[in-house]
């Protein structure tokens, strides 16, 4: 045989063929994700006399928004992932209420939470028992995938209820 066989043959790129399907793979997972993700399930707002600039929380399929507005078309909007909140605390009153959320990651020691206040009786207390249920089925793994968001928002405030006579 020739010495010099190996260098008579063709030179055959498949990086390039390899780093095109794994690019693909990489765009339908990412497409897949997107999908349900923006699916929002609930969404509550501040009441406005108490709030000059209302806030707003919004729980979708993968996280939680909070917008904080401090004047027109000026937000602070911080996102936490679900599998990043530890437990989700409501105070209520007879008209108002307000949400404690306690997550995993914090900026220093005084910020454990995150609160939002002046929301209505009823929003508080869906929002937690919403977050608390998906909190729950985090924990225990459930894939929600396949459930409707309708279907789901009921599955997840049925989970989150706390006692029969909570308030």
């Amino acid at each position: 045989m020739d010495p010099n066989y190996r260098s008579q043959q063709p030179y055959v790129n498949l990086s390039g063929t390899v780093q095109s399907q794994q690019k693909a793979q990489a765009k339908l997972e990412l497409e897949q994700a997107i999908g349900g993700a923006h699916e929002v399930i609930f969404t509550a707002t501040t009441v406005f006399p108490f709030i000059l600039f209302p806030d707003t929380v919004t729980i979708d399929r993968t996280k939680l928004t909070i917008a904080h507005r401090s004047f027109f078309r000026v937000a602070a909007v911080t996102s936490i992932r679900i599998e990043d909140i530890l437990s989700v605390t409501a105070n209520v009153g007879p008209f108002f209420g307000s949400v404690q959320i306690t997550t995993r990651f914090f900026e220093n020691e005084n910020d454990k939470h995150y609160e939002i206040k002046f929301l209505t009786r009823d929003d508080a207390l869906r929002l937690k028992r919403i977050m608390q249920g998906y909190v729950i089925a985090t924990r225990k793994q459930i894939d929600c995938s396949a459930l409707s968001t309708t279907e789901l928002a009921a599955l997840l405030d049925r989970l989150g209820e706390g006692a029969p006579n909570e308030t």
